[in-house]
Protein backbone atom coordinates (compact mmCIF):
# COMPACT_ATOMS: atom_id res chain seq x y z
CA UNK A 1 0.00 0.00 0.00
CA UNK A 2 3.07 2.26 0.53
CA UNK A 3 3.82 1.91 -2.59
CA UNK A 4 0.57 2.80 -4.05
CA UNK A 5 0.52 5.91 -2.02
CA UNK A 6 3.62 6.78 -3.17
CA UNK A 7 2.95 6.85 -6.88
CA UNK A 8 -0.17 8.93 -5.86
CA UNK A 9 2.00 11.49 -3.74
CA UNK A 10 4.38 11.71 -7.11
CA UNK A 11 1.77 12.34 -9.54
CA UNK A 12 -0.06 14.74 -7.01
CA UNK A 13 3.95 16.31 -6.89
CA UNK A 14 4.06 16.25 -10.94
CA UNK A 15 0.32 18.00 -10.92
CA UNK A 16 1.51 20.83 -9.33
CA UNK A 17 4.74 20.99 -10.90
CA UNK A 18 2.96 21.52 -14.28
CA UNK A 19 0.57 23.74 -13.03
CA UNK A 20 2.92 26.08 -11.42
CA UNK A 21 5.56 26.01 -14.70
CA UNK A 22 2.22 26.82 -16.45
CA UNK A 23 1.67 29.97 -14.74
CA UNK A 24 5.92 30.94 -15.01
CA UNK A 25 5.28 29.90 -18.81
CA UNK A 26 2.23 32.34 -19.21
CA UNK A 27 2.86 35.19 -17.13
CA UNK A 28 6.46 35.58 -17.28
CA UNK A 29 7.59 34.35 -21.09
CA UNK A 30 4.08 34.46 -22.41
CA UNK A 31 3.74 31.22 -23.43
CA UNK A 32 0.80 29.13 -22.35
CA UNK A 33 1.42 25.35 -22.02
CA UNK A 34 -2.45 24.43 -24.13
CA UNK A 35 -2.26 21.14 -22.71
CA UNK A 36 -1.42 21.60 -19.09
CA UNK A 37 -5.05 23.03 -17.36
CA UNK A 38 -6.35 19.52 -19.52
CA UNK A 39 -4.00 17.11 -18.32
CA UNK A 40 -3.81 18.56 -14.44
CA UNK A 41 -7.67 17.98 -14.56
CA UNK A 42 -7.47 14.51 -15.88
CA UNK A 43 -4.96 13.56 -13.36
CA UNK A 44 -6.49 15.18 -10.36
CA UNK A 45 -9.69 12.83 -11.24
CA UNK A 46 -7.69 9.95 -11.65
CA UNK A 47 -5.76 10.56 -8.31
CA UNK A 48 -9.22 11.02 -6.57
CA UNK A 49 -10.41 8.16 -7.79
CA UNK A 50 -7.63 5.80 -7.11
CA UNK A 51 -7.67 7.49 -3.87
CA UNK A 52 -10.70 6.62 -3.02
CA UNK A 53 -9.48 2.68 -3.22
CA UNK A 54 -6.98 3.66 -0.41
CA UNK A 55 -9.62 4.93 1.05
CA UNK A 56 -11.85 2.00 0.96
CA UNK A 57 -8.58 -0.74 1.92
CA UNK A 58 -7.95 1.73 4.79
CA UNK A 59 -11.15 2.14 6.60
CA UNK A 60 -11.24 5.77 6.18
CA UNK A 61 -14.93 6.51 5.03
CA UNK A 62 -16.99 8.98 7.17
CA UNK A 63 -19.78 6.96 8.35
CA UNK A 64 -23.03 8.07 10.91
CA UNK A 65 -22.67 5.51 13.66
CA UNK A 66 -23.74 7.21 16.94
CA UNK A 67 -26.81 5.25 16.79
CA UNK A 68 -25.19 2.04 15.41
CA UNK A 69 -22.58 1.96 18.23
CA UNK A 70 -25.47 1.96 20.83
CA UNK A 71 -26.83 -1.21 19.74
CA UNK A 72 -26.60 -4.71 20.70
CA UNK A 73 -23.94 -6.58 19.17
CA UNK A 74 -25.88 -8.83 16.72
CA UNK A 75 -27.73 -5.49 15.60
CA UNK A 76 -24.29 -4.05 14.76
CA UNK A 77 -23.58 -7.24 12.91
CA UNK A 78 -26.08 -6.83 11.25
CA UNK A 79 -26.16 -3.50 10.04
CA UNK A 80 -22.50 -3.94 9.07
CA UNK A 81 -23.51 -7.00 6.61
CA UNK A 82 -26.36 -4.81 5.51
CA UNK A 83 -23.78 -1.74 4.92
CA UNK A 84 -21.10 -3.69 3.39
CA UNK A 85 -23.86 -5.22 1.06
CA UNK A 86 -25.47 -2.05 0.04
CA UNK A 87 -21.50 -0.25 -1.09
CA UNK A 88 -20.86 -3.84 -3.01
CA UNK A 89 -24.11 -3.52 -4.66
CA UNK A 90 -24.26 -0.15 -5.58
CA UNK A 91 -20.10 0.40 -6.64
CA UNK A 92 -20.47 -3.36 -8.77
CA UNK A 93 -24.20 -1.48 -10.73
CA UNK A 94 -22.21 2.06 -11.05
CA UNK A 95 -19.24 -0.03 -12.15
CA UNK A 96 -20.85 -1.99 -14.83
CA UNK A 97 -23.01 1.46 -16.12
CA UNK A 98 -18.90 3.22 -16.53
CA UNK A 99 -17.90 0.27 -17.95
CA UNK A 100 -20.35 1.11 -20.79
CA UNK A 101 -19.44 4.12 -20.97
CA UNK A 102 -15.74 3.36 -21.28
CA UNK A 103 -16.24 0.43 -23.70
CA UNK A 104 -18.16 3.26 -26.40
CA UNK A 105 -15.38 5.80 -25.27
CA UNK A 106 -12.66 3.27 -26.78
CA UNK A 107 -15.10 2.14 -29.71
CA UNK A 108 -15.06 5.87 -31.31
CA UNK A 109 -11.55 6.53 -30.05
CA UNK A 110 -12.24 9.52 -28.29
CA UNK A 111 -9.01 12.16 -27.18
CA UNK A 112 -8.70 14.49 -25.33
CA UNK A 113 -8.93 18.50 -27.02
CA UNK A 114 -5.44 19.82 -26.44
CA UNK A 115 -3.58 17.36 -24.76
CA UNK A 116 -5.43 14.25 -27.21
CA UNK A 117 -5.23 11.74 -24.25
CA UNK A 118 -7.87 9.00 -24.85
CA UNK A 119 -10.32 9.85 -22.78
CA UNK A 120 -11.03 5.89 -21.81
CA UNK A 121 -8.09 5.92 -19.70
CA UNK A 122 -9.54 8.76 -17.44
CA UNK A 123 -13.33 7.07 -17.66
CA UNK A 124 -11.96 4.02 -17.09
CA UNK A 125 -9.90 5.08 -13.41
CA UNK A 126 -13.66 5.54 -12.50
CA UNK A 127 -14.37 1.84 -13.56
CA UNK A 128 -11.31 0.28 -11.64
CA UNK A 129 -12.03 2.29 -8.56
CA UNK A 130 -15.49 1.35 -7.97
CA UNK A 131 -14.32 -2.43 -8.74
CA UNK A 132 -12.04 -2.03 -6.56
CA UNK A 133 -14.16 -0.93 -3.91
CA UNK A 134 -16.65 -3.35 -4.46
CA UNK A 135 -14.49 -6.10 -3.90
CA UNK A 136 -13.28 -4.70 -0.83
CA UNK A 137 -16.62 -4.15 0.80
CA UNK A 138 -16.91 -8.00 -0.77
CA UNK A 139 -13.89 -8.74 1.47
CA UNK A 140 -15.28 -7.28 4.49
CA UNK A 141 -18.14 -9.36 4.40
CA UNK A 142 -17.03 -12.73 3.91
CA UNK A 143 -14.81 -11.66 6.83
CA UNK A 144 -17.36 -10.85 8.93
CA UNK A 145 -19.91 -13.43 7.62
CA UNK A 146 -16.70 -16.29 8.53
CA UNK A 147 -15.06 -15.02 11.62
CA UNK A 148 -18.11 -13.00 12.50
CA UNK A 149 -15.74 -9.33 13.48
CA UNK A 150 -18.10 -6.70 14.03
CA UNK A 151 -15.33 -4.35 14.48
CA UNK A 152 -16.35 -2.46 11.11
CA UNK A 153 -18.41 -0.60 13.14
CA UNK A 154 -16.48 0.32 16.42
CA UNK A 155 -14.65 3.82 16.33
CA UNK A 156 -10.47 3.52 15.40
CA UNK A 157 -8.41 5.47 17.78
CA UNK A 158 -6.36 8.04 16.07
CA UNK A 159 -3.37 6.74 15.01
CA UNK A 160 -1.02 10.05 13.95
CA UNK A 161 -1.75 9.34 10.35
CA UNK A 162 -5.46 10.64 10.81
CA UNK A 163 -4.36 14.68 10.81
Amino acid sequence: MNGFLTVLGLGLIAMVALSVWNVISRYIFNAAILWADEVTVFAMIVLAWLGAIVCAWCDFVIRMDILVNTLPRAMRRAMALFQLALVAGICLWTAWLSWGYVARLVRFGMTSDAAGIPLWIVHGSITLSLVAMALIALLRLVRLLIHGHDNLWQPRAPTGDDT
